[in-house]
């Protein structure tokens, strides 16, 4: 099941961050946008599925950042435009940042000095 979660967050990543390059020229667009990219990011677990969902989230908000066929931008270099990009590098570091998290935690050893039984 946790195998299926990987290619599931990267298609939610996509789909939202196109979804969110579309509509953050609005305010509410914006707050909408990167609000629930950080409740999806919070939710997952961390490690590979929400480095899939930040790397599907980021693929359509950098090419909405680049230069159209037609020489327009889906994200404009103003307020909302800067923000919304800056929101989603914080959304990749956050996620690059957490990817070892799981891994790292110990679980508590009873011969741990640091941990103490129930008092008798």
């Amino acid at each position: 099941m946790r195998a299926l979660l990987v290619p599931v967050a990267l298609l939610v990543g996509l789909v939202s961050g196109a979804a969110g390059t579309l509509v953050h020229q609005r305010w509410w667009g914006l707050l909408l946008a990167l609000g629930a990219a950080v409740a999806v990011l919070g939710w997952l677990p961390a490690g590979a599925p929400r480095l899939a969902f930040a790397l599907g989230w980021c693929a359509p908000v950098a090419r909405g950042a680049l230069e159209g066929p037609g020489g327009g931008h889906l994200i404009s270099a103003d307020a909302a435009g800067w923000s919304f990009l800056a929101g989603s590098a914080v959304l990749l570091g956050v996620a690059l940042a957490t990817v070892g998290a799981s891994r790292r935690t110990p679980a508590a050893r009873a011969d741990d000095p640091g941990v103490r039984g129930l008092p008798s």
